[in-house]
Order: C-alpha cells, then sequence, then structure tokens
C-alpha cells in the first residue's frame, strides 16, 4: 500500500534543529542517491556515517532501513531476502526509538519521522500479506503525517506519504472502504492524493524522486492508464538513476503500453546485457522475464518468427508458473498470428499458473489473437 514512501525525510527540521539539519542535509542526499540508484552498500555506508555524525537523530537509522527495504524488493533468494527483512525491521524500530527521544522543540520533526517509519512498516506488512498489521501501521503513520503538517503546512515532504494514502484508500472498494477509511484516519480521495503527490514532486525538498515514482506507478495502472505522463516521468529518473533496474524495468513496459517496441527492447536489452555482466544487485533470476518482454513486442509487431524463436527457447527453461503460462499464451498468439488456429487453440487450452493469461486464454479460444487487442503481461509488482 505504501512504498518507500519515505526516504524523503531530511526537509523536515523545525527551527530548534536548524543547525543539525544545516549539518545533515548534504550527506543525507548523497545517502538517498545512493538509495535510488540502487548502491546498496555504499549507501548502507553512508547511513552509518551520517549515525556516526548525529547518533541521536533518527535520520541516518532511517536511511538504513530504506536501503535494506529498497534492496530486498528487488532480491530474489529467500534466505537474503530473509535476512534483509530481519535488518530492515531491526533499523525501523532504532528509527522508532531515536525519534520518539527528540526534544519538544522538535516534536514536528519527530511526528514527521514516526509517520514516516510507520508509512514503511506498513508497506512491509502490505507485501508480507499481513494485512490487518498493515492497517494498524498505517493509522500510526497518517496520524504522525497529519500531525506533522498541522504544525508546518509548507513541510511539502510530508505530502508524499498523505497523497499516497489519499489514493489508496480511494481505491478501496465496497463494505471495507468506510471501516479503513476511518481506521486510517483519511477520507480517501484521488484528486486529493495526485495533487498531494504533484506538490511534493514541484515543491519538496528530498521528496522528488520518490514522488515521482509514485506517479509513475499511479499512472501504469490498469484504472488509470496515463502511460504517457508515466512515461515522462520514467525517463527522467532513469536519466537520474542509471543503475535504478525498477525504475528501467518500468520504462520499458510503458514503452511497450504505447507501441514503442524499439525502445521498449532497448530498454529491456540494456538490463539483459547489464545482468549478463554481473551488474552488482542485478539479480539474475530476473534475465527470464526480461527475455519474456523482449518475445511480447514482437508477438505484437507480427515478427513471428523472432518471437516463436525466443518464447522456445524460453520454454525450456525453469519457469514460474505465473511466466510460464505467459509464455504459453504467446506461443498461440504465434500461432494465431500463422493462421494456424488449431495449434493456437491446443496453447490456449493447456495455460495454467496465472489468472490474467487464463482469462486471456479463454477469450483467444472464442476469438484469434490480433495485435489491435493489446492485452500486455501485468506488472508483477503493481502496488504502490
Amino acid at each position: 500500500m505504501f512504498p518507500l514512501l519515505l526516504t524523503i525525510l531530511l526537509g523536515v527540521v523545525p527551527a530548534g534543529g536548524v543547525g543539525t539539519h544545516a549539518a545533515l542535509l548534504e550527506p543525507a542526499q548523497r545517502t538517498l542517491d545512493l538509495i535510488y540508484n540502487m548502491e546498496f552498500d555504499r549507501a548502507l555506508r553512508a547511513a552509518q556515517g551520517l549515525i556516526e555524525q548525529a547518533p541521536a537523530h533518527p535520520a541516518g537509522y532511517f536511511y538504513r532501513a530504506a536501503a535494506y527495504w529498497q534492496w530486498r524488493l528487488i532480491a530474489y533468494d529467500e534466505q537474503h531476502r530473509a535476512m534483509l527483512l530481519a535488518q530492515f525491521q531491526e533499523a525501523t524500530q532504532r528509527t522508532r526509538a531515536v525519534a520518539e527521544q527528540l526534544p519538544e522543540v522538535q516534536a514536528t520533526e519527530a511526528a514527521f519521522y514516526l509517520g514516516a517509519v510507520y508509512g514503511m512498516q506498513a508497506r512491509m506488512h502490505f507485501v508480507e500479506r499481513q494485512y490487518v498489521r498493515a492497517l494498524l501501521a498505517a493509522k500510526q503513520g497518517s496520524s504522525y503525517l497529519q500531525q506533522c503538517v498541522a504544525r508546518a503546512p509548507d513541510w511539502y515532504d510530508a505530502y508524499a506519504g498523505l497523497g499516497t494514502y489519499q489514493y489508496v484508500l480511494s481505491r478501496v472498494s465496497g463494505f471495507w472502504r468506510g471501516i479503513v477509511q476511518q481506521l486510517v484516519g483519511i477520507t480517501g480521495d484521488r484528486d486529493k492524493g495526485l495533487q498531494a503527490l504533484e506538490q511534493a514532486r514541484t515543491q519538496g525538498r528530498l521528496a522528488v524522486p520518490e514522488s515521482a515514482s509514485l506517479l509513475a506507478k499511479i499512472y501504469t495502472l490498469p484504472h488509470e492508464q496515463q502511460y504517457d505522463r508515466a512515461y515522462a516521468l520514467l525517463a527522467h529518473l532513469v536519466q537520474r538513476y542509471p543503475n535504478n533496474l525498477d525504475y528501467r524495468y518500468r520504462l520499458a513496459l510503458v514503452c511497450a503500453h504505447l507501441g514503442l517496441w524499439e525502445r521498449a527492447r532497448q530498454v529491456s536489452m540494456s538490463l539483459i546485457a547489464d545482468i549478463a555482466g554481473d551488474k552488482p544487485y542485478y539479480p539474475r533470476q530476473w534475465l527470464p522475464l526480461l527475455h519474456y518482454r523482449v518475445a511480447e513486442t514482437y508477438v505484437f509487431q507480427q515478427e513471428v518468427q523472432t518471437a516463436a524463436a525466443l518464447l522456445g527457447a524460453l520454454r525450456r527453461q525453469a519457469l514460474s508458473p505465473a511466466l510460464r503460462a505467459w509464455v504459453e499464451l504467446r506461443l498461440g498468439n504465434v500461432h494465431d498470428l500463422r493462421g494456424e488456429r488449431q495449434a493456437a487453440q491446443a496453447w490456449y487450452r493447456g495455460v495454467q499458473g496465472d489468472e490474467d493469461a487464463k482469462t486471456l486464454a479463454q477469450s483467444y479460444l472464442q476469438t484469434p489473437f490480433t495485435p489491435a487487442r493489446m492485452h500486455l503481461k501485468p506488472l508483477e509488482q503493481a502496488v504502490i
């Protein structure tokens, strides 16, 4: 529900802490840039430097938690993921403890950091499918962030978190909407959420890249589909943070949605080359998915021979059930493009392992696939 809302923090220092803020701002910006550029070991060393510089300030502990969390989001190895989760939890607990000890003169700053760290914990619980815990952490996070802006309405970095809450809660439907909104303490309004995120992006300090990333994620959601806006945001983020695997991958998918097939392939192939070259923090487990994305562009461009070769090679690999379902769906598409209807239907009947792929397969059993009906494989981590 609530991503790394929050490596957005250090723009929040009350008058009584101006000296601390001035001393921390530059190293904090460097640490933040390292996190966004997915240079995690350097980011952790930079966060440690912040801790050594100001051990009674929550900034260094927070950035340590943010680095562990972002690293975990792209990690595949289960043992490594478990270790990163434990390190993240330890760092968030330390952040809370230090923020709670800030003096009264820094009450606004304390509220901001507490809101931020509870927001990250809500995100963690949601990804772990601990939904009750996620809601309870979100309640704490929203309460603290609202206290922060009530004291200082012009601390625009705080609006990245509040805007995300507004947008996400606007999407809760049915019976649960009123209950969840009352629990979290925010009514949920799409337009207000987007406006708050834009405020953070255009008027914030360190919130700018995170707000842009959040907006890009929102604009690619199925009920938004504002791919032109997402493209502009992601292209800028990739230029600023060229090592960010997530930004690059999402840019490739947005290019495909816009029909920019060559650009989509270029981005995916550059990722494949970096992973094959053992670029740090780029798990090799991403390779089958990236090869699938390349093959998908050839299917929709009706370059049947190339698509068939790539998909056939993928099918012979060890794939997750979900990815195998999409590979077999596209093999059926290839046969439809060749006019081989019975062969296509045979592939469609066997699609299992992913509900979206299976639903499309059932529709293609009735009506042959055509590229005009563009249904790309959805983004794997569509949650904000």
